[in-house]
């Protein structure tokens, strides 16, 4: 079950049926804050609201997964990125770790068990946002003495 149920997760695939199969999958493990898109374009003009982790589909049309997850990237290393992609290959794989993302993931082996074992990695890797201004005085006082 979810550690961070709360957790912000953006899904990102041109393809319906993987937008729902992906999103049953991380309800069924207890992940409620789910927002889905059908291109890139779409998730990168929603990134203000930072996400936690973004499942981006490979092969889209407009901006591959890779152009995206650069952008992603460039706008806040913390955001876990997996790209999913309908083929296996090795150049894009190499590509998208190198770009930082977590994994490259064959959209067919994709199974409930197989997004439970991404979530438990996730969940080793996910920090919490701290809310500005939600600090306590001693943590204010600490900052300020560079403590």
């Amino acid at each position: 079950m979810a550690l961070y149920p709360d957790m912000k997760i953006f899904i990102v695939d041109d393809d319906i049926f993987c937008l729902s199969l992906y999103e049953q999958f991380l309800r069924n493990l207890g992940y409620t804050n789910i927002i889905s898109f059908n291109a890139a374009d779409d998730c990168l003009s929603e990134i203000k609201e930072q996400p936690a982790l973004v499942f981006m589909d490979y092969n889209m049309e407009g901006m591959n997964g890779i152009e995206a997850l650069r952008k992603i990237k460039a706008f806040d290393q913390r955001i876990l990125v997996y790209i999913i992609s309908g083929q296996e290959n090795k150049q894009v794989a190499m590509e998208a770790r190198q770009y930082g993302a977590m994994d490259y993931v064959i959209k067919s082996s994709l199974s409930p068990d197989k997004m439970a074992a991404i979530m438990q990695r996730v969940e080793q890797s996910y920090v919490p946002l701290q809310k500005a201004g939600k600090r306590s005085f001693f943590e204010k006082v600490k900052s300020g003495l560079g403590i």
